[in-house]
């Protein structure tokens, strides 16, 4: 209830103009992405305002170019139904049976020129069959003549040759008989032909009568022929030329947005608009979604964007396929990719049927196997689409296809197809049993039902999708920055930890270097006046020695004091420089894995755009405290002797010199050399102390520095969480005042 409250209380946008809607969501985000470009005092969170914003208003541009593309391709008046899926799964073939059934104007227009063209030309069946039978006729009387002129030649031939070897016997003969036959017959032959002659001459017309014979015969039988070949060349050229236009009625055949198997048979958005019962609606062809083209991809989204219920096509009784551990999306990935902003989404199985006689023939159109398998393919659909999806529609499409039209070139495939199937059922009988009636009265009585409701609330509830997109992607955003934060907070932490500690050692190991120095300082002056003393020197002489003495290991103590402190400050730079840079290193790492996990789980290029970086040069912090630690520690400014009480105490030692021993003077001279570097010694660790306290609190000054720096980078990580969270919770709200716009 507390939720319901919540969405009352948005301020509803205006829909009556569908162009005021965009802009309004427009102008919403624009205010909420303006609220970062005001400058803070804070100049770090001004500078992470304005890393936000350069983020946000990438998101932001991605966001409008959607919504923009929304006002283009949303459609506000006309319900639009999509039919989407994998190429061969027969979306095509659907709306084709659909637009004849529903005598789609475009369709009638079409029908019509496919008749026009038809008859002008005589590009019937009837004439093609006519055709076919007058070529196989001609041909057939072509071949008896062939055989019969064929037959006559070889029969003329054979008399032909009988006849001219008789002659050439009988010329033999009348040779043979001229040359042995006596003077007075040979002169008897002059007047009266031999028998030989007159059976040559018999022969010799007989040849002459065949030659005629067969001349008249074959010359006829060619006649024949030479007509029979000119009508079947005349018949062959007709069905030639019969044939040269069919691709011209084929393209003006029912069945031109049916694909041929190819993916990229349908490259653009198809839209057809039909009128049934005073109810309009329009239905778009979409391309195949296995394309990976830019373009297809673009029309896909195009046609999605314009629907308000959407057909899943597909001719398996499976659930679709996902995708392999390449990352490269299935069927599944994709329906959820292109159909999550669609509020109403129906599969269609269309059952793959080549025959009708044994596929629907005394048998139901869906069997037991596959209304099993597609109670599995709903199940899964509404795993990934929520309420959203509605459910299975089966049919066959092809079969009725085939049979609702007979707009078909003649001897094309289709043409066979519709013959075959129409010899076994009624063309309404066929239709029937696809299930493609029961489709359209699915469509007519419940699809379009309150579909100018449908229409508002699909058009919103896209809006409201790119909106809780956005969100998402911006939670995951947020969440990843807030884990990047904590994650350097930790380590700011430890790096702290370890610099205070680092430098709480310094101190000791300064403070021991110069005890040891000085320990030395004075057990070096020590020895070398007791050695003077043990040769009995006069109280001038020993005073003079142990100023001498004093100044020269002064000096020595100097120089050592210097190389300690250098030494000491040297090794403090390097171990805090070391955990400054294992810290950068880490912070740097941090954000490289953000950022690539990021852009993963957005699933699109992303950048990050945080600057994980200190701003205060903490190499230079580290030259701070060198040259200030060396500024304060001088040696020859503290190393300030008490000459004077020396002076004072080898004084009062003089006025009763002369009244003491040798060896009462050595004892008074060690005496005054001890209390004399006692002075010394302890004005030397008065003086190192107070040196201390005034400047290592300097030093601490600029490791608070560094540790603030090192806190630069999980505050402004944090505070470019906050942001962006606190824009996203505006995002939100946004998306909740077109909820209730639209009551989604």
């Amino acid at each position: 209830m507390e939720g319901n409250k919540i969405v009352d209380d948005y301020m509803k946008l205006n829909i009556d103009d569908p162009r005021e809607l965009y802009r309004g969501v427009n102008a919403e985000l624009d205010g909420i992405i303006g609220e970062l470009t005001a400058e803070s005092d804070d100049e770090q969170l001004s500078g992470t305002q304005r890393d936000a914003h350069s983020l946000l208003q990438e998101h932001r541009s991605n966001l409008q170019g959607q919504l923009e593309a929304l006002e283009t391709n949303a459609e506000w008046y006309t319900f639009t139904i999509a039919f989407y899926g994998e190429t061969g799964a027969g979306k095509s073939t659907i709306i084709e049976t659909l637009r004849v059934l529903l005598e789609e104007a475009s369709k009638l227009q079409d029908q019509e020129a496919f008749r026009e063209f038809q008859n002008k030309h005589d590009l019937t069946a009837e004439i093609l069959d006519e055709l076919h039978h007058e070529a196989e006729r001609l041909g057939r009387e072509l071949e008896d003549l062939r055989d019969k002129y064929e037959e006559k030649s070889a029969k003329y031939d054979q008399l032909s040759a009988e006849s001219s070897n008789k002659i050439t016997q009988f010329r033999e003969l009348v040779l043979e008989r001229k040359r042995t036959a006596p003077l007075w017959q040979k002169f008897l032959h002059l007047f009266r032909k031999t028998e030989e002659e007159l059976a040559l001459a018999r022969e010799e017309q007989q040849l002459g009568k065949i030659e005629t014979e067969n001349e008249s015969e074959l010359s006829a039988l060619n006649e024949q022929k030479t007509g029979q070949e000119s009508q079947l060349a005349e018949t062959r050229y007709k069905l030639q030329e019969f044939r040269e236009r069919l691709p011209e009625l084929e393209a003006l055949s029912d069945g031109g947005i049916i694909g041929d198997g190819r993916s990229d048979f349908t490259q653009r958005i198809q839209r057809f608009h039909f009128s049934v019962a005073g109810q309009e609606f329009a239905l778009l062809d979409v391309p195949g979604i296995e394309g990976t083209e830019r373009l297809i991809a673009e029309e896909i989204e195009k046609a999605l964007q314009a629907a308000h219920a959407v057909f899943y096509v597909t001719n398996q009784p499976a659930p679709p396929q996902t995708g392999d551990q390449e990352r490269r999306k299935g069927t599944l990935e994709k329906i959820k990719m292109h159909l999550g902003a669609s509020t109403e989404v129906w599969c269609v199985f269309n059952k793959k049927v080549i025959n009708p006689k044994y596929a629907l023939k005394d048998r139901p159109l869906i069997s037991e196997d596959e209304h099993a398998s597609l109670q599995e393919l709903e199940g899964k659909m509404e795993e990934h689409l929520g309420s959203y999806f509605q459910g299975v529609r089966p049919l066959t499409a092809l079969p009725a296809f085939l049979a609702v039209t007979d707009h078909f070139a003649p001897d094309s495939q289709n043409a066979r197809r519709r013959k075959k199937a129409l010899s076994e059922f009624e063309a309404g009988q066929l239709i029937e049993l696809s299930g493609v009636e029961a489709f359209i009265r699915f469509i007519q009585y419940s699809l379009l039902e309150d579909s100018q409701q449908k229409i508002q609330r699909a058009n919103l509830f896209k809006v409201k999708d790119a909106l809780d997109k956005t969100a998402v992607v911006l939670d995951q955003v947020g969440e990843g920055i807030s884990e990047l934060a904590a994650n350097l907070r930790l380590g700011e932490q430890s790096s702290k930890k370890q610099i205070r500690s680092g430098f709480s050692s310094f101190r000791k190991r300064l403070e021991s270097s110069a005890e040891t120095s000085i320990d030395r300082f004075s057990s070096d002056v020590l020895n070398e006046v007791y050695s003077e003393i043990d040769d009995d020197i006069s109280n001038d002489a020993f005073k003079t020695k142990l100023e001498q003495l004093i100044e020269t290991h002064q000096e020595r103590l100097s120089e050592r004091l210097k190389k300690a402190m250098a030494q000491q400050i040297v090794r403090f730079e390097k171990e805090t420089g070391n955990i400054v840079k294992r810290f950068e290193d880490k912070s740097r790492e941090l954000t490289d894995i953000y950022t690539t996990i990021a852009s993963a789980d957005i699933d699109r290029d992303f950048n990050l755009k945080l600057d994980i970086d200190n701003g205060l040069r903490l190499t230079n912090l580290l030259s701070v405290i060198v040259g200030g630690a060396l500024l304060w520690w001088n040696p020859a400014g503290w190393l300030v002797i008490g000459m004077g009480a020396a002076s004072i105490a080898i004084g009062a030692y003089k006025a009763v010199r002369g009244f003491l021993s040798s060896s009462y003077k050595k004892a008074q001279q060690r005496k005054a050399a001890d209390e004399n570097l006692g002075n010394i010694i302890s004005q030397l660790r008065e003086s190192l102390e107070e040196s201390l306290e005034q400047g290592l609190p300097e030093m601490e000054k600029t490791i608070t520095e560094i540790e603030q720096a090192l806190a630069r980078p999980a505050n402004k990580a944090r505070a470019h969480a906050d942001l962006i969270n606190q824009t996203n919770t505006k995002i939100k709200t946004l998306s909740g005042m077109v909820e209730a716009t639209g009551a989604l």
